[in-house]
Order: C-alpha cells, then structure tokens, then sequence
C-alpha cells in the first residue's frame, strides 16, 4: 500500500518538473561518507518499506548530507534523530553518530509512521518534522513545517529522477 500512495505522489510530482541536472544530488561530492551513505540507502530499504530515494530526501533536508549535524533541539546525525527516541528505534544515542545507524533509526521512523499514516507521505513527514499529529489533519501554519514538506517533496521528485536516469534502462532508451 506504502508503496502505490508513493507511485501515485512521484507520478505526479515527477510529472511537474523539468529535467535537473544530476551532479551531486544523491548526496555530497567528495566527503569521506559517501559511500557508506550511499550503502546505507540502498541496503536500509531491504529492512524497512521505504525507498531510498525518500530517505535520501529526508537526509538532504535535514542534514544535507552530514553526518555530525545537531539541530538546535538536539537532533543528531544525518537523519537528525532526537537521542531520546534512539531507544524505541532500537539503537543507543552514542550509535546515532554512526552513518549507518543513524540512516536505519531514521529509516524505521519513516516506515512506522508511513504505515501508521497509511502510506500518507505528508502526514508522515509533518510528523518527522513536527511529531504526531491525526490523519489527514491541515499541516501546520508554523513557518517550518510546510517548507520542510515542500522541500523533502522536491528533493524526493529529484532524487527519483536522478536515480532514473542513472539506471541501466534509462541508458538504453536513449
């Protein structure tokens, strides 16, 4: 189901937009993260229901793409995990500095609250951002969160476009 409401939003959200250029948007440039960022991606997805391409947008958004982000609130790593949550996403708040870890912790929030949402990927990143809130409610009017969906929404259409026309068979269309 995650994944139909997902197919749906990208039709339309990749249907919107010209073609970006690529370089440099499924992560950083030259740090010495990438690959275990890029690893880590791609491997979280076979754990947990949520395309890398998304948890890619999330990184992008909170972090941009470094791993010893903190956030005024104390949100840390790539995927700005609160330590308090590590827990309950079964890792330790000392794990969340590692890549890795803290893109699985990230990762396992996005899937309960995609399937808690029923694959509602606005309520869902309004409640990363901003914590819980009722099904289909407004976003809120606060200043951060309707930019912050706006911008992991782009940044997922881009993602999944770049991801597209890397692939194998985008090639031999061409």
């Amino acid at each position: 189901m995650i994944e139909e409401v997902s197919g749906l939003l990208l039709g339309a959200l990749l249907s919107a937009a010209s073609t970006p250029a690529c370089a440099g948007v499924l992560g950083p440039g030259s740090d010495v993260y990438d690959v275990e960022i890029g690893s880590a991606t791609t491997s979280v997805a076979g754990i947990w229901p949520v395309p890398a391409s998304f948890v890619k947008a999330v990184i992008h958004r909170e972090s941009g793409f470094r791993p010893r982000a903190v956030s005024p609130a104390g949100a840390v790593g790539l995927m700005q995990v609160m330590p308090f949550n590590a827990r309950r996403l079964g890792v330790s708040p000392s794990q969340l500095w590692t890549p890795a870890t803290n893109i699985l912790a990230g990762t396992r929030l996005l899937a309960v609250l995609l399937r808690h949402y029923r694959g509602d990927v606005i309520s869902t990143l309004v409640a990363y951002n901003a914590g819980p809130r009722r099904h289909l409610d407004p976003i809120p009017e606060n200043g951060e969160t309707p930019e912050y969906v706006r911008s992991v929404l782009a940044s997922w259409r881009t993602q999944r476009r770049c991801e597209f026309e890397g692939s194998p068979a985008s090639t031999r269309r061409q």
